[in-house]
C-alpha cells in the first residue's frame, strides 16, 4: 500500500509544479497565423531571400556591364639621354641626344556585344629635346604633338560573337532564376514544416486534455471504490488497482504535458524572431477536419508539378548554364584572329590648344588596319579537353532533369495514394473510438449494477482514451500527407496563395527593385498588376533532387481498411461487443499515438 501511494504522491507534486507553470500566459494563434509568422521571421527563409537579392544584383551588373564604357587616362614622363651612332648622327645632325617629354593620354573605351570595342582616344605629347634648336622655327621650346582618333578591336573568330559578349550575363540570368527557385522551395519547406509542427501542437494539447480526462475518470473510480470498501461493499484489493490505475494516469498525463512543451517549442523554434516571448507556450486553435476525401486527377496534378516544382525548374535551368558553357567551350576551340582598325588627325604647335586646332584643320591623317592571329601549335588541347568536358555535363544535366522528374512524379503518385489512405484509416479509427466509448458506458453501467469490477473498467477507459489518441493522430497523419502532397507537387505556396510566380497572388515577401533602391524594402501584401507579374517574370523567371528514388505505388480508390470495417463494424442496431472491438484493433493493427510528425527537406543538392 504504500509502494502505491509514493508514486501518487510525486506524480500529484510534479502536477502541482506543471499546473503552476500552466499560469504563464499562453498564446493562442490560428494557423494562417503561424504561417504569417514564419513568411515574415523564418531565418533560412530570410537567408534564401537575401540569396535571391545577390543573385538578382549580380545579374543587374552583368546586363549593365555589357553597354557601360570606361575612361581610361594616363601620363608618362620620359627622360631619354643617349650618344648618336653614325645613322642618327647624319639624320639628326648632333652627336648627343637628349629629351625630356611629357605623354598625356586620355581615351573613352565602348564594349561590344559582339564581343570587340570601339575606342576615342586624344593625346597630347610636350616635347622638349635638343633638336628642337637646330629648327629654325618660332615655337622650339614649346612644342606639342596631339593625336585624336579612333580604335576598333573585334575578334573574327575566338571570343568573338554576340554569344561571347552576352554569355556573362546569360550565366549570371540563370544563376538569378536559380536563386529565385531555390527561394521558392524554401517558402514551400519551411511553411509545410511550421503547418506539420502546428498539427503536432493540436495534437499534443489533444492528448493533454483525454489524459486530463483519463485521470478524472480513474479518480472518480478510486473514490467510488473506497466509499464502497467503507459500506463494505468491496475489497481493499479494488481500491489498490484504481489507486494503481491513477498513478498511471497521472505518469501518462506528465509526459503528455512535457511533450506539448516540447511541440510548442519546435513550433516557436520556426517563427524566427517574431514579438512572441520565447517562454510564451503556444495554443493552436485550429484543428483538423476530416472531410470528404477530395477528387484527385493525378495527370493533371502531374502537368502542374512539372510546371511548378521548384526542383524541377532547377534543373532546368542548370540544363541552360551547361549549354551556355558549351557554346562557349567550342568557341574556345577556334583559333584567335582579330581585326584591328584606327584613323586619326595628327596635330602639333606651340600650345595644347593650337596642337588641337591642328587637328581640327584634318591636314595630316593617320590611318591603320590590320589582322592578328594567334593559333597554339598542340590543337589548343586544354581549349578542346574543356569543351568535351563541358559537353559531358551538359549530356549529365539532361540525364539527372529525367531522374529527377522520374523521382518527383513517383513521390507525387505515392503521396496521393499516402492521402488516400490516411483518409480511410481516420474515418476507421473515428468508428473504433465511437465503438469503445460504447463499451465503457456499458461497463461503467455494470460497474454501477455491482456486476463488473474496477479493473475492467479502467480497461475500457484506456482503449477509449487511446482510441481518442488514435483517431486524433490519424488526423494529423491526413493533414500532413496533405502537406506532403502539396509539396510533391509543388503547388503548396499556389494553395496558400503566396506563389510569387502566378498572376493575382499575394506576396507576404518579395524583394522590390533591387536596381533602383541599394536597400529593398519587403512589401507585405502587395498585389501584383499584370505589368508587375510581366516585369517579374522577365526577370525572375527562375534544383535540387530528391535524395531517394520513391518506389511507385499505384493509387487505388479504395483501401484494404475500408473492407475490414464493413467486415467486423456491426450495423446501428446489433449490440456492441468487447471482442468485436478487439478483433477490430488487431485488424487495424492500433498502436501507440505518434510522437511527433516532421517533413524531411525535399531535394539535396
Amino acid at each position: 500500500m504504500k509502494l502505491l501511494l509514493f508514486p501518487c504522491f510525486l506524480s500529484c507534486f510534479t502536477l502541482s509544479f506543471l499546473s503552476a507553470q500552466e499560469e504563464l500566459p499562453v498564446r493562442e494563434l490560428t494557423l494562417q497565423e503561424a504561417q504569417q509568422i514564419v513568411l515574415l521571421n523564418n531565418f533560412e527563409i530570410a537567408s534564401r531571400r537575401l540569396g535571391m537579392e545577390s543573385a538578382l544584383r549580380l545579374f543587374e551588373g552583368e546586363k549593365g556591364a555589357i553597354w557601360e564604357p570606361s575612361f581610361v587616362g594616363g601620363i608618362d614622363r620620359v627622360s631619354n639621354d643617349r650618344e648618336n651612332n653614325t645613322e642618327e648622327y647624319i639624320a639628326q645632325g648632333v652627336d648627343d641626344f637628349s629629351e625630356e617629354n611629357t605623354l598625356s593620354r586620355a581615351s573613352i573605351e565602348q564594349p561590344l556585344p559582339t564581343g570587340g570595342a570601339i575606342q576615342l582616344t586624344y593625346t597630347l605629347d610636350k616635347l622638349d629635346n635638343n633638336l628642337q634648336e637646330t629648327r629654325d622655327v618660332d615655337f622650339v621650346d614649346k612644342e606639342y604633338e596631339s593625336f585624336a582618333g579612333i580604335t576598333f578591336l573585334q575578334p573574327l573568330l575566338k571570343n568573338g560573337g554576340l554569344n561571347m559578349g552576352y554569355s556573362l550575363m546569360r550565366m549570371a540570368r540563370e544563376e538569378s532564376e536559380i536563386a529565385f527557385q531555390e527561394y521558392r522551395r524554401q517558402l514551400m519547406q519551411s511553411l509545410g514544416q511550421a503547418e506539420a509542427a502546428y498539427w503536432e501542437l493540436r495534437i499534443a494539447q489533444e492528448r493533454v486534455l483525454l489524459r486530463e480526462k483519463s485521470v478524472e475518470v480513474a479518480e472518480s473510480i478510486l473514490a467510488d471504490n473506497r466509499a464502497r470498501v467503507e459500506n463494505g461493499k468491496m475489497s481493499e484489493l479494488e481500491v489498490q488497482e484504481a489507486a494503481a490505475g491513477v498513478a498511471s494516469r497521472e505518469s501518462l498525463l506528465l509526459e503528455a504535458r512535457q511533450n506539448l512543451q516540447e511541440t510548442s517549442s519546435r513550433l516557436l523554434g520556426m517563427f524566427g524572431m517574431p514579438d512572441i516571448d520565447p517562454m510564451t507556450p503556444l495554443r493552436a486553435v485550429d484543428s483538423p477536419k476530416l472531410l470528404e476525401l477530395p477528387e484527385i486527377d493525378i495527370k493533371k496534378l502531374s502537368e502542374q508539378t512539372l510546371m511548378y516544382h521548384p526542383d524541377v525548374l532547377i534543373r532546368e535551368h542548370r540544363i541552360n548554364q551547361d549549354e551556355l558553357r558549351v557554346v562557349y567551350a567550342k568557341n574556345q576551340v577556334l583559333p584567335q584572329l582579330d581585326l584591328r582598325a584606327s584613323y586619326g588627325y595628327n596635330g602639333l604647335g606651340d600650345s595644347p590648344s593650337d596642337a588641337f586646332s591642328s587637328i581640327d584643320a584634318g591636314d595630316f591623317p593617320s590611318w591603320t588596319v590590320g589582322l592578328e592571329v594567334r593559333v597554339p601549335l598542340g590543337g589548343g588541347q586544354r581549349q578542346r579537353a574543356e569543351r568535351d568536358a563541358a559537353m559531358n555535363r551538359l549530356a549529365q544535366g539532361h540525364l539527372g532533369e529525367e531522374a529527377v522528374r522520374q523521382q518527383i512524379l513517383q513521390g507525387l503518385n505515392t503521396s496521393v495514394s499516402r492521402v488516400k489512405n490516411y483518409f480511410w484509416q481516420a474515418k476507421n479509427f473515428q468508428q473504433v473510438s465511437e465503438m469503445n466509448e460504447a463499451i465503457l458506458e456499458s461497463e461503467l453501467a455494470r460497474l454501477e449494477a455491482g456486476r463488473s469490477d474496477s479493473r475492467k473498467v479502467l480497461d475500457a477507459e484506456e482503449k477509449v482514451t487511446q482510441a481518442r489518441e488514435a483517431q486524433a493522430a490519424s488526423l494529423t497523419r491526413l493533414a500532413v500527407a496533405k502537406i506532403e502532397m502539396d509539396l510533391s507537387s509543388g503547388t503548396l505556396l499556389m494553395n496558400m496563395n503566396v506563389d510569387p510566380m502566378l498572376e493575382n497572388q499575394t506576396i507576404q515577401t518579395l524583394v522590390e527593385d533591387v536596381v533602383e533602391d541599394p536597400a529593398p524594402k519587403v512589401k507585405a501584401n502587395e498585389n501584383l498588376t499584370e505589368d508587375r507579374v510581366e516585369s517579374l517574370l522577365d526577370d525572375l523567371q527562375f534544383e535540387s533532387q530528391q535524395s531517394n528514388p520513391i518506389p511507385e505505388v499505384e493509387v487505388n480508390d479504395q483501401v484494404e481498411a475500408e473492407v475490414v470495417v464493413e467486415e467486423v463494424v456491426p450495423s446501428e442496431d446489433e449490440a456492441v461487443t468487447v471482442d468485436q472491438v478487439e478483433s477490430l484493433l488487431d485488424q487495424l493493427n492500433l498502436v501507440e499515438p505518434i510522437e511527433s510528425v516532421t517533413i524531411e527537406d525535399e531535394g539535396a543538392e
